[in-house]
């Protein structure tokens, strides 16, 4: 069995912990939790039979295999190159700190040089497989339409010294991916991941507040000279944090089950 270490304890992290236990016993096993605040490292490690770590340095010298990312893109930054060198498999939730090309050329070349992996996971939506299809295939035109409630995008950097209304649907963004994740940087992870696994650096977003809706919904569209792909995704919003979308808890799930198994999609 390999072992699991925990980086973040948000409630994506919680709903992804309890829920591996269930999934993933066979395969493997959470062996340590570090949190920005150690009491909630303590109270997680507790329900999942694992330690918890008062720092990354302390979380490695337990040998996990695999480090699972919940913390956000600061963390990635300031963690990953440790992560790798210590001999771990990285899972990037937090996809939006591989927008920055020289740390993104940094880190792969880091685990190349470690033989060791970085894993991006789907999160919100799926099909990156066929993104990378467009991006063997080259030229992609790709545009990422995301809604979500109001309170999704007040506190974002991008917001400051403005106003999300309450009562009325409100464009709140329209540009560049790289200007979006600097703009929401714990909302639009999806466009990275898109933008990423496409190979569409120009990638176009649009960011909607909708107010009154239950669910978040992404559509991404795709095209090249042969070929054209529209997908739609609805999912709820974490209650806890909703610029984060419970889907993609349980996409690290998949994401480490497909690992195991002898039989792998693609």
């Amino acid at each position: 069995m390999k072992k699991i270490a925990i980086l973040g304890c948000g409630s994506v992290s919680q709903v992804f912990c309890i829920n591996a236990l269930r999934h993933l016993g066979n395969d493997y096993f959470i062996t340590t939790v570090c949190a920005k605040h150690h009491e909630h490292a303590v109270e997680l490690a507790s329900r999942v039979g694992g330690r918890a770590a008062r720092n990354v340095s302390e979380m490695l010298e337990l040998g996990p295999d695999i480090v699972v990312e919940f913390a956000g893109i600061s963390a990635v930054e300031e963690h990953a190159q440790e992560i790798l060198e210590a001999g771990a498999d990285l899972v990037i939730s937090s996809v939006g700190a591989l927008d920055e090309k020289n740390f993104r050329d940094h880190i792969v070349k880091i685990a190349k040089q470690n033989k060791r992996h970085i894993y991006v996971t789907s999160g919100a939506i799926g099909g990156l497989d066929v993104m990378e299809t467009y991006s063997v295939i080259g030229n992609p035109t790709v545009r990422i339409e995301s809604v979500k409630p109001p309170e999704s995008y007040i506190g974002t950097p991008y917001m400051e010294g403005k106003t999300v209304s309450t009562t009325e649907e409100q464009l709140i963004f329209d540009g560049d991916v790289h200007d979006a994740i600097h703009g929401f940087p714990r909302n639009v992870n999806v466009s990275v991941a898109t933008s990423l696994a496409s190979g569409a650096t120009d990638a176009k977003v649009r960011l909607i507040s909708r107010p009154g809706i239950k669910e978040v919904t992404h559509r991404i569209t795709l095209e090249n000279d042969i070929m054209h792909s529209e997908l739609f995704f609805k999912s709820k919003p974490d209650p806890e944090n909703p610029k984060n979308s419970l889907s993609s808890a349980y996409s690290v799930i998949a994401l480490l089950k497909n690992m195991a198994s002898p039989l792998s999609f693609f």
